[in-house]
């Protein structure tokens, strides 16, 4: 197995750094506007506008397909349409195994929504210290909950279930916490960066052993466990020590690519499974190699993520100018600037 095949069985990290991103953000956001009244219900219409009209989109195109007698081949005899539309997919899975690939990418979304609907309430009933250790708790919860998970559901529901995921959401908000204080910043910040190597080479261990939740022989009880745990830690190392970059990595982090990027990173996680679809159907007639397929896949991909923002994302999200924490600003925070940012706004 060459290192290219063998790191490409990693990719599914990326819905870690998202977590620990997003609980970063989502985390900081409701910190500084905690006071405000009716922040909470201005969060959950900004948050709605962000994710549910382009899942939404994804789910009717689904259905379509279906209704058309499945021509990709993307969803032979799926019928639980309700729970992937109510945000359940990751319990759906958790509950019944894998389903379709075309639909089971949404297990991440419903994490994410299930998250954003308690959390306001946790971060408005407490002071930063307790937000802390609450944060702190989750993630040495976590691998006892996977491990009780293991005994009784088995996998795959400790990849997906949403108490087994809470280290990487609470990874994040424990930077959000320690960034958030005067008092802590700076040290958290210097102290992260002297970790950023072994931070790495936890990252790199793991795409290249590869622990790939897809595949039973790479999922060791050790990595069922603590796996997602230390992932968690890792990126949340390096999203900290990135707050404070200078030179070329911040050169880097505020690019127009990869600010580009970042805000078609929903429309390119969502619609890269139907991409490789129509790529596939596309191409089956042509003798083609494995790398102009990947090429093909990826331009194709990059063009229905680009068009979706342009003509879909962009215009709805327009309207968070209605939903503004304060009478007058449609946003009131200031978030560290950076490519990577732009994935959870």
């Amino acid at each position: 197995m060459g290192a290219f095949w063998r790191m490409s069985l990693g990719g599914w990290i990326g819905v870690d750094l998202f977590f620990v991103i997003s609980g970063f953000l989502i985390t900081l956001i409701l910190i500084r506007v905690r006071e405000v009244v009716g922040s909470s219900l201005v969060f959950w219409g900004r948050r709605s506008l962000r994710i549910l009209p382009l899942a939404f989109l994804y789910l009717t195109a689904l259905f379509v397909l279906a209704r058309l007698d499945d021509p990709l081949r993307m969803l032979p005899h799926f019928d639980g349409w309700a729970w992937y539309a109510f945000y359940l997919g990751n319990v759906h899975i958790a509950m019944y195994g894998w389903q379709p690939l075309a639909i089971m990418i949404l297990w991440s979304l419903a994490i994410e929504e299930q998250f954003y609907l308690v959390w306001p309430f946790l971060v408005r009933m407490c002071n930063a210290h307790h937000i802390l250790w609450w944060s702190i708790g989750f993630i040495a919860m976590a691998p006892f909950i996977r491990t009780l998970a293991l005994s009784v559901a088995d996998y795959p529901a400790t990849y997906v279930f949403t108490f087994c995921r809470l280290d990487a959401l609470a990874a994040g908000a424990v930077i959000a916490v320690l960034y958030s204080s005067r008092d802590w910043r700076e040290q958290m910040i210097e102290s992260c960066k002297k970790l950023t190597a072994p931070a790495l080479a936890v990252i790199m261990i793991t795409l290249l052993m590869p622990f790939s939740p897809s595949l039973p022989q790479t999922r060791p009880w050790l990595f069922s466990v603590f796996g997602y745990s230390w992932l968690a830690v890792s990126f949340a190392i390096l999203l900290a020590a990135s707050l404070d970059a200078q030179g070329p990595i911040k050169i880097l982090l505020t690019s127009r690519i990869l600010t580009f990027l970042g805000r078609r990173c929903y429309g390119l996680y969502l619609w890269h499974v139907l991409a490789a679809g129509l790529t596939i159907a596309a191409l089956q007639q042509w003798q083609i190699g494995f790398y102009a397929h990947v090429l093909l896949w990826l331009a194709t991909l990059l063009m229905m993520a680009s068009g979706s923002w342009l003509v879909f994302e962009q215009p709805i999200l327009r309207l968070k100018r209605f939903f503004p924490y304060i009478q007058g600003q449609s946003l009131a925070v200031e978030l560290p600037r950076s490519g990577l940012i732009g994935i959870s706004r």
